[in-house]
Formats: structure tokens, C-alpha cells, sequence
């Protein structure tokens, strides 16, 4: 993490990615600034543009670079334009079109900033606004933004958001690390899995805090859960993927148990849609006419359901193939709501 005391050096990063560029330039092709007029003219555009970018700056280490960086405009500028005359137009113009510039891209910045801080707000992230625009404005090449939370009192999440500079210098949000730590369970300590962005299947937190407990979620017409039973070359736990031909019928397998949910339309799809987020679900079963509380959640794998009692102990699992087996006695539960239990 950066020291606080030893602010980032602007001036210095751009003037070393110039430097990086310049010995590209010189490995391709065998020439030097110093022998070549274009690429020396280059050079001095480009050191003016950080001189205008950042002569503003507060910054002490900024400043003592941009007196450096000044020396150095005009040794090149006299190199390349001996003629007074020259150099005053040339440093008129310049201006001009450094100002232009600038603001073209602060607007590209602007616009970069509002779309990352919508990304990460659409994933489910709290606001991150203030952090996101420090960092970018630091003009690091990436940068990362942890976060952590209690989800309940035994559970603690952890995210570690990344970001980086694409091929035309924008931020990208790379993807996000998330760990979940329940403290009644050591032995779950070490579940993590790192969410790659940009893939068809963009988890939102709520699916990612599911998957990290174990539970499926689908996305795109495919189920997905974590195997922590088998991890990568790069320690990432296995996701499983259960494609449509897998032949998991979330609704078959509902109507395969006497629910009180299924017989109102709406509350049916209340469940499915919460089912396939992930969710344990409340809901009623109905038993010899008595309404018992349970929690159900999907198993594609299985092409069933978790149930659970109101104690949340497991019942049984439930196939649409297979008619579910009596359930042990449960409490009368009279009017009980459908309700997300996470």
C-alpha cells in the first residue's frame, strides 16, 4: 500500500513511461532523440503536454520534477528551433493545443470514472466513488480497492476490487477476489474465488456471497457452483458449470413437493427467481393439511432441492424424478410468508 507520506509522482510516471517508449524506439529502428529531429520533436511535445498537465500540481516532488522537466523543454527546444522567432510561435501554438488536449481527455477521464463507478455499483458494490476517483487521478498503471463487511454475525466477507490501464490508457475493472470467513465453521476459512470481469457469466455480490456458501446459481441458462473440493494451478476453486442440456427443471422439480407457493402464480416465481440467484428460500410446505415451515435451496448437480427444516438441519433432497420421502414432524407454522434468507 502507498505510504501516504511519499505521495505518487506524477510527472516522474509519465516522464518514465516516455523514457520506456523512447528505448523501444531505439531498439526497433537504432536511433536516439538526440539524433533524430522527429522523434526529439516528439519528445518535446510530449514533455510540454506533462508540463501543462501538471504545473498546477501541490505536490513538492511534482513541482522540483516540472523545474527539471522545464530546463529540459527548453535545451530541446533551442536544439530544434535556433531561431527565437520560432520557439515563441512554436511555444503559442503549443499552448494552445495542450489546453485542447487536455481537456479532451479530462472529459475522457470524466466519462471513464462515471462508467467504472457504475460497473462496480451494478455488481453490487456499496459506493466506492471517492476511492475510485483518488486512485485514478494518482495515474498508476493499476491499482486495487479492498473492501470488507459482516454479512451476519458469524460471517465476514472480504473483496479485493482490481483495476488497470488498458491499450488506449483507460481504467478497467479487471475483476474482484472475494473470501468469505465463517467463524463457526475454521475449517471454511480459506473460501475464495477470484470473479474475472468482462465474462458472460458477471456475478452481482448477493450470487457471489451464494456460491462462496456453497450454493448454485444460474446465469445465462447455466448453473454454476464452486467444487471446494478441487482447485486450479492457480488455486482457485473449480466452478462447476450445469448447461441447459443438463436437464434441470427448477419448476418440475418445485411441483414435485406439496408447497404452498406453487398454487399462487406469482409467489412461484418469486421463488424460482430467488432460487436461481442462489437464495435458501423460506417456504410452506403443506403436510396432512398442516402448514410447516422449510428452507429450500436448488441443486442442479442433482437435479433436486436442498431441503431444510425451520432449524435449518437438512431434511432430505428433493427430485423432480423421485417422490420426495416423508418428511420427520414439524411444528404447525400458520401463514407463513415466503421471505430471502441469505
Amino acid at each position: 500500500m502507498m505510504n501516504p507520506q511519499f505521495p505518487v509522482n506524477r510527472v516522474e510516471m509519465e516522464f518514465s513511461q516516455w523514457k520506456a517508449r523512447e528505448e523501444r524506439f531505439n531498439t526497433l529502428f537504432s536511433i536516439t532523440a538526440a539524433e533524430n529531429k522527429s522523434l526529439l520533436a516528439e519528445k518535446l511535445r510530449q514533455f510540454d503536454r506533462i508540463r501543462t498537465k501538471y504545473k498546477s500540481s501541490k505536490n513538492v516532488e511534482e513541482q522540483h520534477t516540472l523545474q527539471i522537466l522545464k530546463m529540459e523543454i527548453h535545451r530541446m527546444s533551442k536544439q530544434l528551433y535556433p531561431s527565437l522567432i520560432s520557439r515563441i510561435l512554436r511555444k503559442i501554438i503549443t499552448s494552445t493545443q495542450n489546453q485542447l488536449s487536455l481537456r479532451s481527455e479530462a472529459k475522457k477521464d470524466e466519462r471513464n470514472f462515471n462508467s467504472l463507478n457504475e460497473e462496480v455499483q451494478h455488481i453490487g458494490f456499496p459506493d466506492l466513488s471517492e476511492k475510485l476517483k483518488n486512485l485514478i487521478d494518482k495515474e498508476q498503471e493499476n491499482f486495487s480497492i479492498p473492501l470488507s463487511y459482516y454479512i451476519n454475525e458469524k460471517e465476514k466477507i472480504t473483496h479485493t476490487l482490481s483495476f488497470s490501464k488498458n491499450a488506449e490508457r483507460h481504467f478497467e475493472l479487471d475483476g474482484f477476489k472475494s473470501s468469505m470467513q465463517n467463524n463457526s465453521a475454521p475449517e471454511d476459512s480459506s473460501r475464495e474465488y477470484y470473479f474475472k470481469n468482462g465474462q458472460e457469466r458477471n456475478f452481482k455480490l448477493n450470487e457471489v456471497y451464494n456460491l462462496l456458501s456453497g450454493r448454485s446459481v444460474e446465469h445465462n441458462q447455466s448453473w454454476f457452483q464452486l467444487d471446494f473440493n478441487d482447485r486450479d494451478a492457480s488455486g482457485n476453486y473449480h466452478l462447476k458449470e450445469f448447461r441447459n442440456e443438463y436437464a434441470y427443471d427448477l419448476e418440475k422439480t418445485l411441483k414435485s413437493i406439496p408447497l404452498k407457493e406453487i398454487s399462487n402464480t406469482y409467489e412461484m416465481e418469486k421463488l424460482k427467481h430467488a432460487l436461481r440467484q442462489g437464495d435458501r428460500v423460506s417456504a410452506v410446505l403443506i403436510k396432512n393439511g398442516r402448514e410447516n415451515q422449510i428452507y429450500i435451496e436448488a441443486n442442479p448437480q442433482f437435479r433436486s432441492l436442498n431441503i431444510y427444516d425451520r432449524h435449518f438441519r437438512k431434511i432430505q433432497t428433493a427430485s423432480s424424478k423421485n417422490q420426495a420421502a416423508p418428511f420427520p414432524k414439524q411444528s404447525v407454522q400458520k401463514g407463513i410468508k415466503s421471505k430471502i434468507q441469505q
